[in-house]
C-alpha cells in the first residue's frame, strides 16, 4: 500500500514520527507525491478543507484513492471533525464533498495500550528520561518528598495554553466519558493566587513559545524538578486512553499531580488515589479551593512514594517500551489495512 501524508498537521500523526516510520515502512510504501498514493493520510480533518482543490483533482484522476484521517488528538476530533464517532464520513468544504475514513480514539481500539500510553512511544527521549528520573525518585524516602514540597518556591505549576472563553473546547459527551478541559484548566489556573503560581504556555504572555525552544520537554523538567509542589497534569481532553507526557512529568519533577478523571480513566493506573489530586466534577472555583486548602499527610507521602516505585517498575525495562511501540505499530497497520477495505461513506 502506497501512502502519502498531507497537510500542515502532517507531523502530528503516528505515521510521521521517525521511530514509527522505521516500523511502518515494513508494511507501507511512503511516496513523496500524492499522485502516486493509494491512500492519503491526514493528522486532522481540517487538512482536507485546506487542500480541497488539490484533493478534488486527485480524486477525479483516481476515483479509487482513499482519504484517511489518523488522529492522535481527541481535542481535534471533538471540536472540528463533525461526527467523530463514525469510521466513514463525508467532509463538505466549499464546493466539494469528500468521503474519508477516520482512525481515532473513538472509532478504533488502536490506542488501547498495554502498559504505556501511545504518546510516550513516539520518541525514545521520553522513555530514557523517565527511566532515569523514576529510578532516582523510587530510591527516595517518603519524607524526602515532604521536604521538597515544603521548600518549593513554585507552589502551583500550570504548563498549558491559555484557552480563555473558547467555548468549542468545553465539549461534554458523558455517554462515552469524553470531556473538553482546555477552558476548564485555564480557569483553574486563573483562579489560583498569583503569588507562587507559575503559568506557562501560549496566551500567558510568554515571549518564547514551547515550539521555539530547542527542547521544550527538557526545559520543563529542569524548570520544575525539585522546585515545585503541585503540578497540573490536566489534559486538554479527558478520554480514557488519552494520556500524554503530563502526568509523568509531574511525578518526574517530584511534584504532586493535578488530574481530572472519572473512575474509568486509565490515568489511575499511573496515578493511584492518594498520590495526586483529582478535580473531577469540581468547578474551577471549588478546584482552586481544594488545591490551596490541601494539606499532605504521612499517608500522602507514603502513597506518593508507592506511585514513584510503580512508575520505576513500568520504565525499568527498555524491551517493555519497545514491545509497546511494536504493539501499536501492529494494531495501527492492521487497522489501516482493514479500514481501506471497508466501503467508504456514499457521497451525497
Amino acid at each position: 500500500m502506497r501512502i502519502h501524508i498531507m497537510g500542515r498537521h502532517a507531523h502530528r500523526t503516528p505515521f510521521a514520527y521517525e521511530p514509527y516510520k522505521r516500523l511502518f515502512r515494513q508494511r507501507f510504501d511512503y511516496v513523496d507525491t500524492p499522485e502516486k498514493a493509494d491512500v492519503i493520510l491526514f493528522g486532522y480533518v481540517l487538512n482536507i478543507d485546506e487542500n480541497a482543490e488539490e484533493l478534488a483533482r486527485l480524486v477525479k484522476a483516481n476515483p479509487a484513492l482513499r482519504l484517511v484521517v489518523v488522529s492522535e488528538e481527541p481535542l481535534w476530533d471533538t471540536t472540528n471533525s463533525g461526527d467523530f464517532r463514525k469510521r466513514h464520513n463525508i467532509r463538505k468544504t466549499g464546493d466539494h464533498a469528500f468521503a474519508f475514513s477516520a482512525i481515532n480514539h473513538h472509532t478504533s481500539k488502536v490506542y488501547e495500550f498495554r502498559s504505556l500510553p501511545y504518546f510516550l512511544t513516539t520518541e525514545d527521549e521520553y522513555y530514557l528520561r523517565y527511566a532515569y528520573e523514576f529510578g532516582r525518585n523510587a530510591a527516595m524516602a517518603p519524607g524526602a518528598f515532604a521536604e521538597i514540597w515544603k521548600q518549593a518556591g513554585i507552589r502551583y505549576a500550570f504548563f498549558a495554553e491559555n484557552r480563555d472563553l473558547v467555548k468549542k473546547y468545553s465539549i461534554a459527551h458523558p455517554d462515552i466519558e469524553t470531556y473538553g478541559l482546555s477552558v476548564y484548566r485555564t480557569d483553574v489556573a486563573k483562579a489560583m493566587p498569583d503569588k507562587g503560581t507559575m503559568r506557562v504556555g501560549q496566551g500567558w504572555g510568554a515571549k518564547v513559545t514551547r515550539q521555539e525552544l530547542p527542547d521544550w520537554h527538557l526545559d520543563k523538567l529542569l524548570t520544575l524538578q525539585g522546585k515545585s509542589y503541585i503540578v497540573s497534569a490536566i489534559e486538554n481532553t479527558s478520554q480514557r486512553n488519552y494520556i500524554s507526557e503530563k502526568i509523568f512529568d509531574a511525578y518526574a519533577c517530584r511534584g504532586l499531580p493535578l488530574i481530572w478523571a472519572p473512575a474509568s480513566h486509565r490515568i489511575h493506573e499511573f496515578a493511584p488515589a492518594g498520590s495526586c489530586l483529582n478535580l473531577f466534577e469540581l468547578s474551577p472555583a471549588d478546584a482552586a479551593k481544594k488545591i490551596t486548602g490541601f494539606k499532605p499527610t504521612a499517608a500522602t507521602f507514603e502513597a506518593y512514594a508507592e506511585a514513584q516505585a510503580g512508575l520505576y517498575e513500568r520504565f525499568r525495562k527498555f524491551d517493555d517500551f519497545l514491545d509497546e511501540r511494536i504493539g501499536f505499530y501492529e494494531r495501527l497497520s492492521d487497522e489501516l489495512t482493514a479500514i481501506v477495505e471497508e466501503k467508504p461513506a456514499p457521497l451525497p
